[in-house]
């Protein structure tokens, strides 16, 4: 008899989303102020229910905000440290009974959230860290409440806002794709665009689902100009059908690149001649490439921060036309296209490791892969 020993390979874990570790002399120092992103607390008390709510109604709070953390043991004058009150016994212990009821008792579960306790000479306090979590709106289910951090106070979601945060994922990227393709065509016929090499971004906020979410708009004596991925262009936003363009030229007869910024705040992003084979040198701007996505991503992620859009955003990326020239597809010899094939959703357009898998994915397309 033959036995035969199947191993399965190992499962990739999934990458745990942390915060920057807080020490107590950070916190001794004073610099710390309480904000949406941080809350100090003398004490909690989940032996009572009460004390239970008010605590996940915090945690809540904040994970439908964004990333933050919540400081016990420390008492606070003017919204920063005054003193410690150490907590007494089992550190371990605590931080596990309330990890413990953290992910007990709301929804959907906050993996990401950590407590860890930081060690005094008379006891400890305990950090409660909430990293960025996608999969909002969370809710307390000891109250069934759905609170958002505004300054240093929890706020009841409005009705709009909690629309939108509950749009199902699957129906959040067959919509991002519908507009992309959409936008793709019309770049095509238009031909305003250079269509070699291009860069090809779609966006969508999960906010474009709030129906109450205000458009993009300029003032009347105020044009913004916006993210480019050439950097010696410089355009400004026009008004167009729908909403807002902007359109880099670069002495050729068609435009290099466009920014497209519907009233719904779906963006669609087209950058020509993204990827170079630079003549001089002989070699594919590989390296040049890399540069500019990361710098142009962060510089679209900013311009959410500026415009007060917090996502998360599902987002789409190719690199396209790769063959239009024999001479240039020699470098891509497999594919005329890169690209994510299904959306990602990501809390923040420049999270590096989004992009670091699509420009490797990039690479390996080509005949350096």
């Amino acid at each position: 008899m033959i036995k035969v020993t199947v191993t399965e390979p190992d499962r990739p874990e999934r990458r745990r989303r942390t915060l920057a570790p807080l020490t107590i002399p950070q916190i001794a120092h004073g610099g710390l102020q309480e904000s949406q992103s941080l809350d100090f607390k003398r004490e909690v008390n989940i032996d009572k229910f009460e004390g239970k709510i008010r605590l996940l109604d915090d945690v809540v709070a904040f994970l439908n905000r964004g990333p933050a953390r919540i400081v016990v043991g420390v008492e606070e004058k003017g919204g920063r440290f005054d003193s410690f009150r150490p907590i007494p016994g089992d550190a371990d212990k605590a931080a596990l009974r309330i990890q413990t009821l953290i992910q007990d008792s709301i929804a959907p579960v906050p993996l990401d959230v950590q407590v860890v306790p930081l060690h005094l000479e008379a006891g400890f306090i305990l950090d409660i860290q909430i990293p960025q979590h996608s999969g909002a709106p969370f809710m307390n289910r000891l109250s069934g409440g759905y609170l958002i951090r505004s300054g240093a106070r929890n706020l009841p979601i409005d009705p709009g806002m909690l629309r939108s945060r509950f749009v199902e994922e699957s129906a959040w990227m067959a919509r991002l794709e519908e507009l992309t393709a959409s936008e793709d065509v019309r770049v095509q016929a238009g031909g305003r665009l250079a269509m070699r090499q291009a860069l090809r971004i779609g966006i969508l906020p999960q906010e474009h689902f709030d129906h109450h979410r205000h458009a993009f708009e300029q003032g009347d004596q105020i044009r913004y100009p916006g993210p480019v991925f050439h950097p010696h262009s410089d355009p400004w936003f026009k008004a167009v059908e729908d909403g807002h363009e902007i359109i880099a030229i670069d002495l050729k007869p068609q435009g290099v690149e466009r920014l497209f910024v519907r009233d719904d705040w779906f963006v669609h992003a087209h950058a020509a001649f993204a990827i170079r084979q630079l003549s001089g040198e002989g070699r594919l701007g590989m390296h040049e490439f890399n540069e500019e996505v990361k710098r142009y991503l962060g510089e679209l992620a900013a311009f959410f921060v500026m415009q007060e859009v917090e996502g998360p955003f599902a987002i789409t990326l190719a690199l396209q036309s790769l063959g239009e020239s024999e001479h240039f597809g020699a470098w891509f010899p497999r594919t005329n296209v890169v690209r994510t094939l299904r959306p990602r959703i990501v809390g923040s357009l420049d999270e590096p490791t989004f992009i670091d898998d699509f420009l490797r994915k990039v690479r390996q397309s080509s005949i350096f892969g």
